[in-house]
């Protein structure tokens, strides 16, 4: 089982580089709007600094396509190593920018990266993992995102642009050593019928020879699976599979309604239009480090608690942190006295890191690996990623523009507006799916559908 772990811990080395990029946004973008930066020639408006930050998500919607078409082609773990080249090309165009359109194409391409890592490093989790700890795994995917977030908030007030740059590279070059090592996914391999490597992938990931119980149940699985056609017809006739679909599309509407994009990459401009005690960049150091805490705790307890009570506290949490913030910057709006209640802003920011933290930020993606079946999970993922990408998108964009011209509260109470139906949502619809195996999953989803039809 070390082995198991040091796959996931290596493939996720691969999403730190990720976080970098959303943790980017936050101590830069203040940098070049203000022209801190003397030997950094590129200068920009809000209008120009709201692009800069959202074509990351419209790049990763690209990404995500561009997954879907190669990853049953060319592997989990060949895509995985892939999109570090993005990555890697992206942070030397920030390095060297001369202008905002080189900072945009930048972000576009640091987008395809983010698109495609979203996409199949789930997979990849999903199908190395046992069923007993798959939670923990592919929840570890946002705790090194929220890594990679932390380490650009912590450095990036003290480094100029370009050498915030050239410290990002590490992240990408280094997985990229280290992962190359590991072995490809068994259900991959047995659907390129090559039912041995599969077998030795299993060893090697379980540590120990006895697997071929496990080997044949991957095979049966993905042999009914890939008799099964892919395309968009399976994935929006089939009911199992459609009720998957509406469950991650709607789940990933509430994670981005939440407020998450803009919290993360304005998290410094927040701070310092609340006016506290405490400068902005310290505070959103305080943030990373919170969120980091809180993202750990999740991936430790999602296997022991289910993913629907977590789901449910979390956007409790964060419709309940949205309010604060937008009842402070009402307020000050209004021309108000809130120089008692500077706390607020802050507490409202640090309650909804920490309670996104413990559940919708991890568990998206622990259900996008678990509830799509092998012959559609390619396309499924896409059509999910790529929609809440566009979303984040246009969240992202409209975010600074609305702030500056209706408000800061404005753009907060519509995220807590959009929180106060979440939860129903989750509790009725979201099937728990704690420790039950990928088979057992579908053969719920499918059992679901054929329950209600006979109620009818």
């Amino acid at each position: 089982m070390k082995k198991l772990y040091l796959a996931a811990i290596a493939g996720n080395l691969g999403m730190l580089s990720i976080g970098q990029f959303f943790g980017w946004s936050s101590p830069s973008l203040p940098i070049l709007m203000q022209g801190k930066d003397e030997k950094y020639s590129v200068r920009l408006t809000p209008e120009e600094a709201s692009w800069v930050a959202s074509l990351l998500t419209f790049g990763s919607a690209v990404g995500a396509i561009i997954c879907a078409v190669i990853v049953n082609v060319f592997g989990r773990k060949n895509i995985m190593l892939f999109a570090a080249v993005p990555s890697i090309i992206s942070w030397l165009m920030i390095a060297f920018a001369t202008s905002s359109r080189e900072l945009y194409i930048s972000r576009f391409i640091s987008g395809l990266a983010t698109g495609i890592a979203y996409s199949v490093t789930p997979m990849y989790l999903g199908e190395i993992s046992p069923a007993h700890i798959r939670g923990n795994l592919t929840s570890m995917l946002t705790v090194a995102v929220k890594v990679g977030i932390l380490i650009e908030y912590v450095i990036g007030p003290f480094l100029s642009v370009q050498n915030l740059a050239f410290v990002s590279l590490v992240g990408p070059c280094l997985f990229m050593l280290i992962f190359i090592w590991l072995p490809e996914s068994p259900y991959h391999l047995m659907r390129r019928n090559a039912k041995q490597q599969a077998i030795n992938s299993l060893v090697q990931l379980r540590g120990k020879e006895d697997v071929y119980n496990e080997a044949d149940n991957i095979e049966q699985f993905v042999k009914v699976d890939l008799a099964n056609k892919t395309g968009f017809r399976e994935l929006l006739c089939v009911p199992g599979n459609r009720r998957a679909l509406i469950i991650i599309l709607c789940l990933g509407v509430i994670q981005q309604m939440s407020g998450s994009q803009p919290v993360a990459q304005y998290a410094q401009i927040i701070f310092d239009q609340a006016n506290g005690n405490l400068e902005g960049k310290y505070l959103t150091i305080i943030l990373g480090a919170v969120q980091l805490i809180f993202t750990i705790i999740c991936m430790f307890i999602t296997d022991h608690s289910g993913r629907k009570s977590l789901l449910i506290i979390s956007c409790i949490g964060t419709t309940c942190s949205t309010a604060m913030i937008a009842t402070y910057f009402n307020l000050q709006y209004n021309h108000m006295n809130t120089n008692d209640l500077v706390w607020l802003p802050t507490t409202g920011v640090i309650m909804f890191v920490i309670t996104y933290a413990l559940g919708l930020a991890p568990l998206l993606f622990t259900l996008l690996s678990e509830l799509f079946p092998t012959n559609v999970k390619a396309l499924g993922s896409t059509v999910v990623l790529v929609l809440i990408n566009l979303l984040a998108f246009i969240v992202t964009t409209l975010y600074l523009i609305i702030a500056d011209i209706a408000g800061i509260h404005i753009p907060f109470w519509i995220f807590t507006a959009c929180g106060l139906v979440s939860p129903l949502f989750i509790f009725f619809y979201i099937p728990e799916t704690k420790g039950k195996t990928l088979e057992q999953i579908q053969e719920k989803l499918q059992s679901n559908y054929r329950s209600s039809k006979n109620r009818k």
